[in-house]
């Protein structure tokens, strides 16, 4: 670029600088006005932001001033009618009624002051549309003993202003509390007794908050003691973001420092680079506190707007100037061609022959100055550069087609090799796909084999025990029967005996039926758990006929919770279902389908029992059980927030004999039994998807028919 400046004409240098000079003395010029206005208008700024700041806060504080009285002057009122909860109640119902600006009052007392069996006592008066409501404050989901708006007036034996919250089991609306300490001074002695309160809606904030209006676009916010968002025009700030939230979501540490500034109770005028919440415009930040609560008004001035005036009159300098610019070019360029002419165009023409037109025309200079001569020096280097031109343009012409069929050459070679590469990977790609199929059935086929054999096995060895095992069951209750014959023989000889030779006899009688007990009862268990391999082995029972899965779900889970209570009587759990009622009628051997769903929701409830006994109140068990009709298939979810299972775990399920529960509480056959019903017998897919310590969640898909 600069060597292309160096080779303009002189008509060019010339313009160029004296523009250039120009144009220097313009900016220093407009820099310097542009500096004074602005720092004219960022004076006046603040001298309006601390008006505008100080007036807000003067309003603020005027009412809260006035609405702190009522609470402070009714304390005394009420310690002097403390004996008596009639007059009490009535001055809280007279504090709202009287007070248009209160949203509610109340009196609350220390637990069991009032009464020794009832540990909440509190009277609370509230508007609720045009009336005022009357409720009783304080149970164990609402402990008003542990909420700020009594404790730190308790401690600190004087009245507080509470920072804003959400008053759930109150009014149930964003309020701040202004809490004055009630105490009982009879018999000479000061004793804390309880806490007066007022709740002021934070609409009203925001209303009066929302009454500042600067330039256009610019608003005031108000932030609590801790910096949270009170009122703002951005309706989703207010109680969820905080000042240094916004900053740090901005990455702005001025705001972050006059966050500060504002929590400590400073006042003050910030030129930040702020981008508004409300519409992103870069924004400066006057700031004030409210003295009587501790909260802080911010008001947002944006740049574009109060510096329009500024900017326009910078615009009208600059289309002023650029209008001289124009004129004053016009002027040098005509001064300049008179001047220039004849030079700049034997230039172009030079140009052009330097570029290979050498058929150009020269320019007809007549002059006999250095001009006129350089002309006539060109016109012959011209004609003699032509015919040399012409021979070395025939001989390139030839290279030019020799290179040309060298390149087609190259270019269909490539192509061949392109194509037979790409031929080649598309071999490679279809041998790649076969192997993979390859293994997966073959993977497939030595599962299958595996199963099989594990199923034939299981068979062998529950018919090999199962008939010693009868043995076992049947002598074990017939040894029972003796040993109760046993017993009444012997109390028909108590009186022939000697008394410790029959209290001996009885324990060894005691000790013989306890022993055959626990025989009868392991062999049960043993006898179930052949049971369960037979089946497994068995592989499907009963006969398809149409089902209502809905129904059957339903009452599988009432069994399994049912029967969970049979065992634990403490155990509760939250049942949630969400049965689609255009399921239909699903052909499947029910007694089979609902082995399945039994087996499953035992093991919900065994795991969120387990879970509760491990968190107690922390956590509440939960059961949701759901169905879906996709069209030629059924869903069916069952989902529990029990102690959910690993990944490692997850994967074993459904394997046979494998369980995660102490030794003689499972058998681990239920879930492998559980797959072989839905997979091979009814064509289905089942899958668990769970998360270790949350929640754990099997999904069943069958064909409808």
């Amino acid at each position: 670029m600069k060597n292309s400046i160096y080779r303009k004409g002189l008509a060019f240098k010339l313009i160029i600088s004296i523009m250039i000079t120009l144009g220097i003395i313009f900016i220093l010029l407009f820099s310097y006005n542009l500096k004074i206005t602005r720092a004219i208008i960022v004076k006046n700024l603040e001298t309006n932001a601390e008006n505008l700041t100080g007036a807000t806060v003067a309003r603020i504080d005027k009412v809260l001033s006035s609405i702190q009285k009522i609470p402070d002057n009714f304390a005394p009122i009420v310690e002097l009618h403390l004996g008596s909860d009639m007059d009490m109640k009535a001055l809280v119902a007279l504090m709202v009624e009287n007070n248009k600006e209160i949203l509610g009052a109340c009196l609350a007392f220390e637990p069991y002051s009032r009464n020794p069996k009832e540990k909440y006592f509190s009277y609370y008066f509230y508007r609720k549309n045009d009336s005022i409501a009357f409720m009783k404050l304080g149970n164990d989901q609402y402990d008003y003993f542990t909420l700020d708006w009594y404790q730190i007036p308790r401690e600190m034996g004087k009245p507080v202003w509470s920072e804003p919250y959400f008053d759930e089991g109150g009014v149930n609306q964003l309020v701040s509390t202004y809490s004055v300490p009630i105490y009982d001074r009879r018999n000479g002695q000061k004793k804390f007794a309880g806490i007066l309160t007022i709740d002021l809606s934070l609409d009203w904030f925001q209303e009066k908050v929302g009454e500042i209006k600067v330039y256009e676009t610019g608003f005031g916010f108000l932030i609590s003691k801790n910096g949270v968002i009170v009122s703002h025009p951005v309706k989703e700030f207010i109680m969820n973001e905080t000042i240094f939230s916004i900053a740090d979501e901005r990455g702005s540490q001025e705001l972050r420092q006059i966050g500060r500034k504002m929590i400590r109770g400073e006042s003050g005028f910030g030129e930040i680079s702020y981008q508004n919440a409300r519409n992103g415009k870069p924004s400066w930040l006057a700031y004030a506190p409210v003295t009587l609560n501790g909260w802080s008004i911010g008001v947002v001035f944006p740049v574009d707007e109060f510096m329009a005036d500024a900017t326009h009159l910078s615009w009208v300098i600059g289309m002023l100037a650029s209008g001289g610019f124009v004129v004053l070019l016009i002027l040098l360029i005509t001064i300049a061609r008179s001047i220039t002419r004849p030079l700049r165009q034997l230039t172009l023409a030079s140009e052009k022959f330097a570029r290979g037109d050498f058929e150009v025309e020269l320019p007809a200079i007549r002059s006999k100055d250095e001009i006129g001569r350089l002309n006539t020096s060109f016109i012959s280097m011209q004609r003699q550069l032509a015919q040399t031109i012409r021979e070395l343009r025939e001989a390139s012409e030839q290279l030019l087609r020799s290179n040309e069929k060298l390149e087609e050459y190259n270019r269909t070679l490539e192509q061949k090799v392109d194509e037979r590469t790409l031929e080649l990977r598309q071999k490679h790609d279809e041998l790649d796909s076969a192997f993979q199929e390859l293994k997966a059935a073959q993977a497939q086929l030595v599962q299958s084999e595996k199963m099989a054999s594990l199923g034939q096995l299981m068979a062998g060895i529950a018919h090999e025990i199962k008939n010693p095992l009868n043995f076992v069951n049947n002598f074990s209750e017939l040894s029972s029967e003796l040993i109760l014959e046993m017993l009444e023989e012997l109390n028909k000889l108590s009186g022939s005996l000697e008394p410790k030779d029959m209290e001996y006899l009885s324990g060894i009688i005691g000790d013989l039926q306890g022993n055959v007990k626990k025989i009868n009862e392991h062999g049960k268990r043993a006898d179930s758990i052949i049971r369960g391999m037979l089946l497994h082995s068995r592989g499907k029972s009963g006969e398809r006929q149409p089902t209502d899965l809905n129904s059957m779900l339903a009452e599988y889970v009432n069994l399994g919770y049912h029967g969970m209570r049979a065992t634990d009587n403490t155990f509760n759990i939250k049942l949630e279902s969400d049965y689609d009622p255009d399921l239909g009628l699903v052909t499947v051997v029910p007694q089979d389908i609902s082995r399945v769903f039994l087996n499953m929701i035992n093991n919900a409830c065994y795991s969120t029992s387990q879970k509760k006994k491990e968190l107690l109140e922390s956590y509440f068990p939960a059961l949701k059980v759901s169905t879906k009709n996709l069209g030629d298939h059924v869903e069916i979810r069952i989902r529990d927030n029990g102690k959910g299972m690993p990944a490692a775990v997850a994967e074993k399920v459904f394997n046979p004999f494998f369980t995660t529960k102490p030794a003689g509480s499972g058998t681990g056959l239920g879930l492998s039994i559980s797959y072989d019903i839905i997979v091979q017998q009814h064509r289905g897919q089942i899958i668990v998807d769970s998360v270790e310590g949350e929640y754990a969640e099997f999904i069943i898909t069958l064909p409808k028919v």
